[in-house]
């Protein structure tokens, strides 16, 4: 799709990559393999560290799997016979290898690696994966769409008891995660299985009703509003797909929430229960922040770049009024690192207009810039613009040491 204007004028991410110095294509390293610059690697790697924090204080388990596998793993799940032609596959001697679509066969080998007890589970394995899907080339755009991504990925293996109580809490972190990260405007798509499509679907009607019903039960109970998709589901089970809609008028799913009848049996997994039956377990797949490309796409058209401050790739940017103030300015940026070590602060001592420097910073989207001049030096304060606002505030550094630094920290 090429990068023309949105609707209402917007930009989409492709501009604002290219703009704001983000990501770059390179047709020498392929369609769909986005090269992000030190600035847009900075903004997914904040989504990222947000991420692995808060699933970890949640309970999850974070593993690092293989990128690629043999196909044989592929089989056991079905993905071979049912996913294939969206996999990156290679022949290495005799054996066919191929780049991983998903890390779900991964967990499940991880977690048949020795006998569970049902006072194991839930047992939730989470990883921050590199995955790999051979999407046609009309479909490639931006962000939003590429051929490898990273996924905030996670399988929850668990009782058939403790199934609604843990999707339930897989909603909780959804919330949270778009609430911190500004994802609105969300549509819920409760995607069912089409029971005619039996190429597509594991033909397992009693499996697919029961689970269905399972899944609404929770949706109602919440009072999740929904729309109902038949033949969308995920070929082993019902899933909550999280829509949105970018600057073009699209549709896309940005989170999903997948209950998995099948893949348990294929795999053989059981836990021993209290009477020491070996049982087979339930399986949630879901993803808290989505893809992180994606999920960056989403946050850029919809702030237009103008990213809270822990994540912008640049929190603050130092403006000397003249070349005099270079000396003073070049103090006031060592005074916040030494208090905030880990800002992303930088500086414009150009001699150049001080408009100019000023409207630089704008285009960058940069949230504070100060500017320091002789009155500034004189009175041991700095002159604070916050981005949006053409007033500016005088204020100590102490003060604003303390302003950014709570924004920061709180993911405003």
């Amino acid at each position: 799709m090429s990068a023309t204007k949105g609707k209402n004028g917007l930009k989409s991410n492709v501009e604002l990559g290219r703009d704001l110095d983000l990501y770059i294509v390179n047709e020498v390293v392929g369609q769909g393999l986005p090269l992000l610059t030190p600035r847009g690697a900075t903004i997914k790697r904040e989504i990222e560290r947000f991420t692995i924090d808060e699933e970890l204080k949640r309970g999850y388990l974070h593993t690092s799997t293989p990128m690629m596998a043999k196909s044989d793993l592929y089989k056991v799940s079905g993905h071979w016979q049912h996913y294939q032609d969206s996999m990156f596959c290679m022949n290495i001697g005799d054996e066919v290898l191929a780049l991983r679509p998903m890390t779900c066969p991964f967990h499940f080998i991880l977690y048949k690696s020795k006998p569970r007890s049902y006072k194991e589970l839930p047992l939730k394995y989470a990883e921050m994966a590199n995955l790999f899907r051979n999407e046609q080339s009309g479909e490639l755009r931006g962000l939003t769409r590429v051929r490898q991504f990273t996924l905030a990925d996670a399988h929850i293996v668990c009782r058939k008891d403790q199934i609604e109580q843990q999707f339930e809490e897989v909603l909780d972190l959804l919330k949270y995660s778009m609430d911190t990260l500004g994802i609105k405007d969300i549509l819920y798509r409760f995607s069912k299985w089409d029971p005619k499509d039996k190429k597509k679907y594991i033909d397992n009607p009693k499996a697919w009703e029961d689970s269905q019903k399972l899944m609404k039960k929770i949706l109602d109970k919440l009072k999740i509003k929904y729309k109902e998709a038949e033949g969308e589901a995920a070929f082993y089970g019902p899933k909550l797909d999280l829509q949105y809609t970018d600057v073009y008028g699209k549709e896309d799913t940005l989170l999903t929430v997948q209950i998995d009848f099948a893949l348990p049996e294929r795999y053989d997994m059981t836990y021993v229960d209290e009477k020491g039956n070996n049982v087979r377990p339930m399986v949630i797949h879901r993803s808290s922040t989505g893809a992180t490309e994606r999920v960056m796409a989403y946050i850029l058209e919809k702030t237009q770049g103008a990213l809270p401050a822990w994540l912008s790739p640049i929190q603050v940017r130092v403006i000397n009024f003249t070349d005099r103030n270079t000396k003073y300015a070049e103090k006031i940026i060592e005074k916040i690192k030494k208090e905030i070590p880990n800002i992303r602060i930088d500086f414009d001592f150009d001699s150049v207009p001080l408009g100019g420097k000023i409207r630089n910073a704008e285009i960058m989207r940069i949230n504070y810039i100060i500017v320091v001049g002789d009155k500034e030096e004189k009175e041991k304060k700095i002159n604070v613009r916050i981005r949006g606002n053409k007033e500016t505030k005088s204020m100590k550094t102490e003060e604003f040491i303390k302003l950014i630094n709570e924004e920061i920290k709180e993911r405003r």
